[in-house]
């Protein structure tokens, strides 16, 4: 009766010992399980260390293609082997050893290999380790048959085979990626186009709760999850995602470090009749735009014969501008202005003021026609453009021969690119250049003749705020400097500088 109470005794003991429960928090399994970064050891065969070279290519290949593992490249370890006389296939079974090579090349997870000659057939068995423990979180095996000299390795089928044990292997461990980043509802995640991620997809969220672990084998005999919640994929880039977090489980908040265990297809698009019922009020034309612009006004003039006249002053003006799209490709721009401006000349030989102060106006008609680098869905995308069309501007200043001041008006045919640039679909970024090609230039007073030459530049930049779908605050930077030269040395250059907040109404 002894005898058999202490056989059951040590049965139920070692039954206890082999299912041991490793629980730690939630929070510390989630960190210490990152799996991030990744090596392999040199494989170990029973014939002749025939595959070594041949496997660590192969496998430098597979992970070169994929954003998920940093690969840590695991060179010498004779520090590690050289006070033990054990056989190589031997020390790699050795948590201890595993531990130091963890410790030595900072890296979590090893891909341990052994390849065992078993007749005409090769057998490879493929292990996923967990470093720092020495624990086995996924295996694969699978055989080959010898291909003889002629074909060689790489003329075989082997190179496929071992990309397909790669695959099964990473398929077995426990989860599929894991959360990166939180701000709000919106999580990053280690997966991204490299990995086929697709907007809209469905992302689980898992903590690990605790694990088994088998003490003899260094096997992980059981994952134990708690669902947290789940999150949609709004962005996809090459190496990783964002994606918004749908709902979580009562009294849990999705962490950095989390698991991802599931992709889940996206869910069916709303019905087209009820984006129309809900959409029907989305501005798809356009926008109109009244401007306030305040900057300066500048001038510089010459008589070709020694006389030169420069200055500045304020400036102040209205401005009514549109865009307005015919479709997706084509799309038509107008503005009309008008500016009041201050001139205070100076004498350019001696750099004094004249004790002139003249008031004059300016405007200006500007249409044009925009053709779009690429089709735009809406009037909110991302959008550029290259545009060509017709400006025509006037300025008005007192006739005085000694300031060498007058009218004169500008008009060209121009060519120039814009475009628009949203930014989380609260702000915009907008630029417009035009540079005149076909230009006429004519200077009322002083009569210098015909210019000989001319210039004609408009330069904007800026950007606004999205109010509602139909009201935009903008605050845009404007340049246009219109200049003109006549063969007998005379010039005439005039500038607005000028800073435009307004309201864009979108219809």
């Amino acid at each position: 009766m002894g005898s058999n109470f202490k056989k059951i005794t040590a049965i139920l003991i070692l039954c206890i010992s082999v299912f041991s429960l490793s629980a730690w928090a939630s929070p510390e399994n989630d960190r210490v399980y990152q799996l991030e970064s990744l090596g392999w050891l040199k494989s170990s065969d029973n014939i002749d260390d025939i595959f070594s070279e041949f496997l660590d290519q192969e496998y430098a290949h597979y992970f070169d293609s994929q954003s998920r593992f940093v690969v840590r490249k695991i060179s010498s370890m004779k520090d590690v082997f050289e006070k033990s006389k054990l056989p190589y296939s031997t020390l790699i079974q050795s948590t201890d050893v595993l531990k130091k090579i963890a410790q030595k090349f900072k890296v979590e997870s090893l891909i341990r290999t052994r390849v065992y000659k078993e007749a005409e057939t090769y057998r490879f068995v493929l292990e996923w380790i967990y470093a720092p423990r020495g624990d086995v979180l996924a295996s694969h095996e699978f055989r080959f048959v010898d291909p003889g000299k002629e074909n060689g390795l790489r003329g075989s089928e082997l190179p496929t085979a071992i990309q397909n044990a790669l695959d099964q292997l990473i398929s077995k461990l426990p989860f599929i990626a894991q959360v990166t980043g939180v701000e709000g509802d919106m999580i990053t995640v280690n997966l991204g186009r490299n990995q086929n991620i697709q907007k809209r997809q469905i992302l689980t969220i898992y903590t690990l709760q605790s694990l088994k672990r088998h003490p003899v084998l260094n096997t992980i005999e059981e994952w134990r999850w708690q669902a947290v919640g789940r999150a949609q994929v709004e962005q996809v880039e090459d190496s990783l995602c964002f994606a918004k977090v749908m709902e979580t489980e009562p009294g849990l908040n999705v962490i950095r470090y989390q698991k991802i265990r599931e992709i889940l297809p996206a869910p069916p698009e709303p019905a087209k009749a009820a984006e129309t019922k809900i959409d029907k009020d989305v501005p798809r034309i356009g926008w109109l735009a009244g401007n306030v612009a305040v900057g300066s006004y500048s001038r510089q003039s010459g008589d070709g014969a020694g006389a030169g006249r420069g200055g500045s002053g304020f400036s102040e003006g209205l401005e009514l501008e549109g865009l307005v799209w015919v479709n997706s490709r084509w799309l038509g721009e107008f503005s009309l202005s008008g500016t009041l401006f201050k001139y205070n000349p100076i004498d350019l030989s001696t750099n004094l003021a004249t004790g002139n102060n003249y008031g004059g106006n300016t405007s200006q008609l500007r249409l044009a026609a925009g053709y779009a680098l690429f089709p735009a869905k809406t009037i909110f995308d991302t959008i550029a453009w290259v545009h060509f069309g017709y400006r025509s501007t006037s300025y008005t200043l007192g006739s005085v021969t000694t300031d060498i001041t007058g009218p004169s008006s500008f008009s060209s045919l121009f060519v120039g690119i814009g475009g628009e640039m949203p930014y989380r679909d609260v702000f915009t970024f907008q630029m417009g250049l035009d540079i005149g090609l076909l230009r006429s230039a004519k200077n009322t007073f002083p009569v210098f003749g015909d210019p000989t030459s001319s210039s004609d530049l408009m330069f904007e930049f800026g950007g606004f705020y999205r109010l509602t779908d139909r009201l935009n605050a903008r605050l845009m930077f404007k340049i246009n400097s219109e200049s003109m030269d006549f063969s007998s040395g005379a010039s005439v250059s005039q500038k607005i500088l000028s800073v435009a907040p307004s309201i864009l109404y979108y219809f």
